[in-house]
C-alpha cells in the first residue's frame, strides 16, 4: 500500500464542490475560528473539575462524553473510508482525520485541568503536565497538526497514544471511579492495544522495505517508552485527586489540626507530630493512600490509610509518629502517595 495522497491529508477546509453543505458551513464557521473548539474543550474540563469538586453526578455524565472519543481513535482509518463510501464521495477521508482532531482536543483539554490541580511541585509531575499540555497544544494549531503529525503516520500513531494515555489517566477515575492504583495500570494496558492496533497500518502504509523497517523500529521505541514509563510512574500526577490541606502540626483535636510547623525541637517530639491532609476526590471514588516518613533521605515508616471522595472540603486523614528514633535531628519530609507510588501531597519539616 502506498503513503495516502498529499490531497487526503490537507485540512478539509476547501471540501470539493459536491461536500455537504452544511458540513461545508460548519467547516467554514470552524476554520475562520480556530479557537473556538480548543477553548470550548478547555472550559468544558473546567466545568467537569468544578462539578467533581462539588459532587455533582453531572461531572459523571461529562466525563462519560469525554470518554466517548476514544472508539474513534482507535479505528479512525475505517472509520474515514466508511464515511467516504456511505458519504458517496460527498465527503473526503481526510473528513475522519479531522474529527480525529476534535476528539484529541476535546480529550486533551478536558484533561488538562484535573492534571493541574493533582500536580504536585515536583520535576517529574511538572514535566508530564507540560507535556500533556504541549500535546493538547500541538491538536489546536492546525498547521503543526495537519504539516507536521498528521501527514507522518509515525507521530500520528505516537500522538494517538499520547492522547489515549493522558485521556485514560484523567477519565478513569471520574466516570468509572476506578482508584489511582487501579486507573494507572489500565491507561498504560489501553495506550499499548493503541500501539498494537496502529502498528499494522503504520507498516504497511509504505511498500518501501527501508522504510517499513524504521516504522517497525520506530513502534518498537514506543513500546520501550511505554516500559519506561510504567517504571517512572512515581512522576505522574495522580489525576482526580486535589490536595486541599497538608500540613505537619503538634496536636490534633478529632479531625481538626493544629498551626502548621516546619521546625521543632526535640523535647516536642516527646507527644508525638501529626501529619494532616484533607483530600477531595471525585464522588464515589474511594482511594487508599501511604504515610512515608523519610528522615535525612532515608525511608523510616509508611502508614496506610483510606480516603473517600465527594466531600467537598475534602476526605481529612492523618497519621501520627511517635518514636523517632534515638538521633531525630535533620531533615524530615512525610509523602502521601498512592499504592503505584504517584505523588499526592508533601510536607517537609526539621527537628533541631
Amino acid at each position: 500500500m502506498s503513503e495516502p495522497a498529499a490531497s487526503e491529508l490537507t485540512p478539509p477546509d476547501p471540501l470539493p464542490p459536491s461536500a455537504s453543505r452544511r458540513f461545508d458551513r460548519l467547516l467554514s464557521f470552524l476554520n475562520r475560528h480556530p479557537l473556538l473548539l480548543p477553548i470550548g474543550s478547555f472550559a468544558f474540563g473546567i466545568g467537569s473539575f468544578l462539578l467533581v469538586q462539588r459532587g455533582e453526578h453531572l461531572a459523571r455524565v461529562m466525563a462519560v462524553i469525554a470518554l466517548l472519543g476514544w472508539p474513534w481513535l482507535l479505528a479512525e482509518g475505517a472509520l474515514g473510508r466508511w464515511i467516504a463510501r456511505r458519504s458517496r464521495g460527498r465527503l473526503p477521508v481526510a473528513t475522519a482525520r479531522f474529527l480525529t482532531q476534535q476528539a484529541q482536543q476535546e480529550l486533551l483539554f478536558f484533561s488538562l485541568p484535573f492534571l493541574f490541580t493533582a500536580m504536585q511541585w515536583v520535576p517529574g509531575q511538572m514535566l508530564f503536565v507540560a507535556l500533556a499540555a504541549l500535546l493538547a497544544v500541538a491538536s489546536a494549531l492546525d498547521p503543526v497538526y495537519w504539516h507536521r503529525i498528521a501527514p507522518n503516520a509515525a507521530l500520528s500513531m505516537g500522538f494517538h497514544a499520547g492522547c489515549t494515555f493522558v485521556a485514560a489517566l484523567v477519565i478513569l477515575p471520574i466516570a468509572v471511579h476506578l482508584p489511582a492504583e487501579t486507573a494507572l495500570p489500565i491507561a498504560f494496558g489501553i495506550t499499548g492495544l493503541t500501539l498494537l492496533v496502529s502498528l499494522p497500518h503504520l507498516i504497511r502504509s509504505t511498500d518501501d522495505p527501508r522504510s517499513r523497517r524504521r516504522r517497525l523500529a520506530y513502534g518498537a521505541l514506543l513500546a520501550l517508552l511505554l516500559t519506561i514509563g510504567w517504571l517512572l510512574r512515581a512522576a505522574i500526577p495522580p489525576a482526580g485527586l486535589w490536595v486541599r490541606d497538608a500540613r505537619i502540626a503538634t496536636e490534633i483535636s478529632g479531625n481538626t489540626p493544629g498551626p502548621a510547623v516546619t521546625s521543632v525541637d526535640q523535647t516536642t517530639l516527646a507527644d508525638g507530630l501529626i501529619a494532616f491532609v484533607a483530600v477531595r476526590a471525585p464522588q464515589g471514588l474511594s482511594q487508599a493512600v501511604i504515610f512515608e516518613w523519610w528522615h535525612d533521605g532515608a525511608i523510616v515508616d509508611r502508614i496506610p490509610a483510606q480516603i473517600s471522595g465527594g466531600r467537598e472540603a475534602g476526605f481529612r486523614t492523618y497519621s501520627r509518629k511517635l518514636n523517632f528514633g534515638a538521633a531525630p535531628a535533620g531533615k524530615w519530609r512525610v509523602d502521601l502517595r498512592t499504592p503505584q507510588d504517584q505523588l499526592i501531597a508533601r510536607r517537609v519539616f526539621e527537628v533541631r
